[in-house]
């Protein structure tokens, strides 16, 4: 191609395929490819997609065919454009992606993420069509030394220290998607954290499809990790996303609780407290281990915020398995909370259930009273913290002496936010803030910086 290459890429599901995207993005411009966020002035546009459940392959198609119409729009102005589609879409079923979209002009499986500016070139010397992605289970883990621009806020940005999950949750395609368990070496994400440190990120996110699991497949361990980073010198959040349960450790309790950098947050995914329902998800541990658990959370480490997800209409979902998971949910009161309605995934032993289904109707009912008991708890705990202090990291600034920031015990992007009013001299500094709380809602406190 005589013109140079301009490339927008959009990503879409959760911040592990936001990495990937990044990754992406630091491959092609170290192999110069040009980056855009504009779409006019882009000539071909890649979409990195999530296919874990039915609404994120809804917002993918929504994606693709607004590209594809961008494509159209700018051939009838005599523009050369082309679309390109990466990540867990094409990843899980490359044949039927290929068949749904005609128009797209290649696909991208997650192997293809460290030579995606190897096919780009390709697609544009048109020597030979582009096959398809692979449809064998991929293997590719990045490292420190991988090409990546980090595209999150200055403060805050991610690290995925595996890849893969050796679970077979009932529900869940993941490991269809993106296969078996494997963990970076802590020697490199160790490197990567010294890099974004550098950077002046304040607050690092270790990611993976599990991070209790990192390091099974390669006789390390999460808190072996852990241990290391709290040495790392400087004034940063180090937080834990993606747990499971089963592989919550009394030594990794401890270390969130205590930590230096370790904030007191702990991101576990229960699923459900029904003992019969769990065992149909095949999630290793009933209802009574999973309130035992809990108690001992609640009981020996009250400074750790829980952050919980629970999915409503599983196959067999009584009226009585629900009702015991609400009361779960009033007992427990959660910091954070999300709710899933179950989505029926092709190649997944849920699918194969003899239970009766629940209909969606019901399970979106069930959803939205989980929903309503956490608005009045999270409305409650933050009604409690008027007039106290919080450490809080901004995310961003608005007019004026404005920011929004969030407190330990908010993950970005998923947790709720602090709007505060900084010191006179704070203007366009991002540093950590002493906030004291003066009003809140369900999902967001209002504060003044104190000295």
């Amino acid at each position: 191609m005589s013109t140079p290459i301009v490339v927008q890429v959009i990503t879409l599901g959760c911040a592990k395929n936001l990495v990937d995207a990044e990754v992406m993005c630091g491959t092609l411009a170290a192999n110069g490819i040009l980056l855009t966020t504009d779409a006019a002035a882009a000539n071909l546009i890649l979409i990195n997609t999530c296919s874990f459940i039915r609404d994120a392959r809804k917002e993918a198609d929504e994606a693709i065919r607004s590209a594809l119409k961008w494509k159209k729009q700018g051939q009838r102005a005599g523009l050369s454009r082309a679309v390109a589609v990466a990540g867990c879409l094409p990843q899980r079923n490359p044949q039927e992606c290929a068949a749904r979209y005609p128009d797209v002009d290649f696909f991208l499986g997650l192997d293809d993420v460290p030579r995606v500016h190897e096919l780009i070139h390709a697609f544009y010397d048109g020597t030979s069509p582009l096959p398809l992605p692979s449809a064998e289970l991929p293997g590719y883990l990045y490292d420190h030394q991988t090409p990546r621009i980090t595209v999150t806020p200055e403060n805050y940005a991610y690290i995925k220290i595996a890849e893969g999950c050796n679970h077979r949750c009932a529900f869940c395609a993941i490991p269809n998607i993106r296969g078996k368990l494997r963990s970076r070496q802590p020697d490199s994400v160790l490197a990567e954290c010294e890099q974004l440190l550098a950077q002046g990120v304040r607050e690092i996110n270790f990611i993976a499809q599990d991070c209790t699991s990192y390091g099974k497949d390669s006789g390390g361990s999460l808190v072996q990790l852990l241990k290391r980073c709290e040495q790392l010198p400087g004034d940063f959040w180090l937080r834990v996303l993606y747990t499971h349960p089963l592989h919550v450790t009394e030594e990794f309790l401890e270390l969130l609780a205590h930590g230096k950098h370790l904030v007191p947050y702990l991101d576990m995914p229960l699923q459900h407290a029904s003992s019969s329902i769990l065992l149909k998800m095949r999630r290793g541990m009933d209802g009574t281990q999973t309130r035992k658990l809990l108690e001992h959370i609640r009981k020996d480490f009250p400074e750790i915020a829980i952050r919980t997800t629970f999915l409503t209409g599983f196959p067999g979902e009584t009226d009585q398995d629900f009702q015991e998971l609400l009361s779960l949910v009033k007992e427990f009161c959660f910091e954070r909370l999300g709710v899933f309605a179950f989505s029926p995934e092709d190649n997944t032993p849920a699918l194969s259930l003899p239970d009766e289904k629940v209909p969606s109707s019901t399970a979106n009912r069930r959803r939205n009273a989980l929903l309503k008991a956490q608005q009045s708890i999270s409305l409650a705990r933050n009604q409690a913290l008027i007039g106290q202090t919080l450490q809080v990291l901004p995310d961003e600034k608005l007019q004026g002496r404005l920011f929004i920031g969030r407190s330990a015990a908010d993950a970005p992007e998923v947790d709720q936010f602090i709007q505060f009013q900084g010191l006179p001299g704070r203007r366009q500094d991002m540093r950590f803030a002493k906030v004291r709380i003066t009003a809140c809602g369900p999902y967001e406190l209002e504060g003044v910086e104190v000295g």
